[in-house]
């Protein structure tokens, strides 16, 4: 029988420390696991219906921003800024596996040093900087296609269905850009948002739905205005047989077109 985990450890008499699919939560697995034994521990974001094999034992972790601060305080101090943007980024990802390729990760980087995102030869480092490398793309696209409409009490508001968890990224880029304006940035795939207050900076919420948003102000009539003209821009500017979709689903993706006006999604 083959008892080796493709993360690269043995397997036999593993305990997995599970825990919630935050970077505190994933920082505070890891303490825990770390002081446990790096050779017969991993960490994993707990998913639903989830089950262990035989040779493995789960322990349950619940964030602590203690001992969550301690893994990141060790991390910029022992290896550098650069390596906890990387663990951070790759902890913002959508990949079911990346709290345990981060915890691979660390172990390693521990033992090599400062030099180790030097080493994208190795698995362990290129997991890493394939995440974080995602992570940043895709914030970076959203900072482009994101789209605010204006509520009818006045706030901007902006929806996005990210793959990975990068509106926290946004938050300090659309502070500086709409400094003066009541604003939020509503993730309704995780019901995550960043709640600014003009001119007095951002703040996270979670539990924010959809249907909560619209309940909270119906979209104004100007911006309504705004909509329609937008829309016949559209139309009357388009040329039918210079119509290239292939094209335009390259420039913009589909990904990204879900909460933009409907003629954008063609």
């Amino acid at each position: 029988m083959n008892t080796n985990c493709p993360n690269g450890h043995d397997s036999r008499n593993t305990t997995v420390y599970m825990c919630d699919d935050s970077i505190d939560s994933i920082f505070t697995a890891i303490y825990l696991a770390w002081a446990d034994g790096t050779s017969r521990t991993d960490v994993r974001v707990r998913k639903p219906y989830e089950t262990l094999s035989f040779l493995e034992s789960r322990v349950e972790t619940s964030a602590d921003a203690e001992l969550a601060d301690k893994v990141a305080s060790s991390i910029r101090r022992k290896l550098s800024e650069d390596v906890y943007g990387q663990v951070c980024y790759a902890c913002l990802s959508d990949c079911p596996d990346k709290a345990s390729y981060v915890y691979r990760f660390l172990i390693k980087a521990f033992r090599t040093g400062r030099t180790i995102l030097n080493a994208l030869q190795d698995t362990d480092v290129h997991n890493i900087f394939k995440l974080a490398r995602s992570v940043a793309n895709e914030a970076h696209h959203y900072l482009e296609f994101i789209r605010f409409e204006e509520l009818a009490n006045g706030v901007l508001a902006g929806r996005i269905a990210p793959k990975n968890n990068v509106a926290c990224l946004l938050a300090e880029h659309f502070s500086d850009r709409l400094h003066n304006e009541n604003w939020l940035i509503l993730d309704t795939r995780r019901n995550f948002a960043v709640l600014h207050s003009a001119c007095q900076g951002h703040i996270f919420a979670d539990g924010i739905t959809e249907a909560q948003l619209e309940r909270f102000s119906p979209v104004s009539q100007q911006e309504d205005a705004f909509q329609s003209l937008w829309k016949c821009f559209f139309d009357s500017i388009a040329i039918e047989t210079r119509k290239n979709t292939a094209l335009q689903r390259n420039n913009m993706p589909l990904h990204y077109r879900r909460y933009m006006n409907a003629e954008n999604q063609s």
